[in-house]
């Protein structure tokens, strides 16, 4: 059957595979980012100043996304040799059952040392799963859906995002609200991640049910799989994944700095208490989640290149007053700071899922299009915030420095997103789908 023939309750199966797996993925590894602002540094780290056990926290959060790479290239293979169906199952189990341990571990006060090391594989563990997730959700929407509408149904993974976020803020501000700061210190820290033990098997039911990817089963029908599609990614296709990492640079940096470090700098220098900082992050994923809509169903009339440029342009442009509105009017400042940039991220995350997709082959694009999109993660959701958060602490609170990063790295996706349609393969259908020649690919 091809991708034309699909029924629409086929598709939908394939949205709802997509949208739903990743809103679990994402809010197991959301949960750990807020709390570690909020709990477990004082939990995991008591012996330090609250900024530096934030800082710490900020480095083991870093840890989960150095090993995203890691996780892309390991399930990438799988998912490049396998399928995307099989990798998918077992990266949300993955990302499950580490999430439900934290929710178990013990403190410094009870293990000492071993308590935050233990923390660091968990986290690990996490990255690894959340490496191998986004690629298979992306492509499972991508390579199901007909050319034109690609970015639409690409987007469907995009929402995972936004939705976990959501959960992840609401869970998190109902435990807040319900036991109290000490309570939340002592033990309530622990719920969120132990209600990720009722997700998965919802996420379990639906991935299960969805049918194979048709591209990935016409070339494995054709037994055209590579044995190391990694190795044919960077003889081949190294061009390609700059290009694709720096698409998605700068959506990730300004991302994580507006709803992780936010949070410090909103606490920690401006003075907001975590209810009212809080509230940041649902409006920074009501926002997102609307303009990652708004972007798909426009992607439909007026194609990707438009809203990626535009979003790149926002993004640069809004850098330095976002920060700084942030600072001087608290919070409402903060809220329009956030809510302005979730503008900017969402329509250019809605369809850049599609676009970086379609830069890979594919036998190697689960591995591609996974290498692109954590890459850029490792830069701005693992080492933005760190380094944002040492900038904070040695300035005594100046913001311009900080607010360069995004301003660079979306200099820096201006130009990548120009490049990018040039590089795509171009789409086509199961019955007559070849690999791409190396030559076409080198002079692409």
């Amino acid at each position: 059957m091809s991708t034309t023939e699909l029924q629409p309750t086929s598709m939908k199966r394939v949205a709802a595979a997509a949208v739903i797996g990743t809103s679990i993925e994402w809010y197991d590894f959301f949960v750990y980012a807020q709390l570690a602002a909020l709990a477990l540094n004082v939990v995991f780290f008591p012996e330090v100043s609250p900024l530096t056990g934030v800082l710490i926290l900020f480095a083991t959060m870093g840890v989960g996304f150095v090993a995203r790479p890691l996780g892309a290239i390991i399930f990438g293979h799988i998912g490049d040799r396998i399928g995307r169906k099989k990798t998918l199952i077992m990266t949300l189990l993955l990302m499950g059952s580490a999430t439900f341990a934290m929710g178990l571990l013990p403190g410094w006060d009870a293990w000492g040392a071993a308590a935050p090391i233990i923390l660091v594989l968990l986290r690990l563990l996490q990255g690894l799963a959340a490496g191998g997730e986004w690629g298979g959700a992306a492509l499972i929407g991508v390579e199901h859906a007909p050319p034109k509408k690609k970015a639409l149904f690409g987007s469907f993974a995009q929402m995972g995002s936004p939705i976990g976020l959501v959960l992840a803020t609401s869970v998190t501000i109902g435990v807040t609200t319900a036991f109290g700061p000490e309570a939340m210190l002592e033990w309530a820290w622990r719920i969120p991640f132990l209600a990720s033990i009722i997700l998965i098997p919802i996420g379990f039911i639906i991935r299960s049910k969805v049918a194979e990817s048709p591209e990935f089963a016409a070339l494995q029908k054709r037994e055209q799989t590579r044995s190391v599609p990694l190795v044919t990614l960077f003889r081949f296709q190294l061009p390609h994944l700059l290009v694709g990492m720096g698409s998605f640079a700068a959506v990730f940096l300004t991302y994580y700095l507006m709803t992780s470090f936010m949070l410090v700098y909103a606490t920690g220098e401006v003075g907001l208490s975590s209810e009212v900082s809080l509230p940041a992050n649902l409006i920074a994923a009501v926002v997102e989640g609307l303009f990652i809509v708004v972007a798909a169903v426009l992607s439909v009339r007026i194609g990707t290149k438009p809203i990626n440029v535009v979003s790149a342009i926002g993004l640069l442009l809004w850098a330095f007053p976002s920060f700084y509105l942030a600072a001087v009017a608290p919070p409402w400042g903060l809220y329009v700071s956030v809510g302005v940039s979730m503008v900017f991220v969402g329509a250019a995350y809605g369809v850049l899922a599609s676009d970086v997709a379609r830069l890979f082959t594919t036998d190697t694009r689960y591995t591609g299009a996974s290498l692109s999109y954590h890459l850029a993660a490792v830069l701005g959701g693992g080492l933005a915030p760190i380094a944002a958060t040492a900038i904070l602490q040695a300035t005594g609170g100046d913001v311009f420095f900080i607010a360069l990063i995004p301003a660079v790295t979306a200099a820096i996706m201006i130009v990548c997103v120009l490049i990018l349609p040039k590089l795509q393969q171009p789409d086509v259908r199961e019955e007559g789908e070849a690999t791409t020649a190396i030559g076409a690919l080198v002079a692409a």
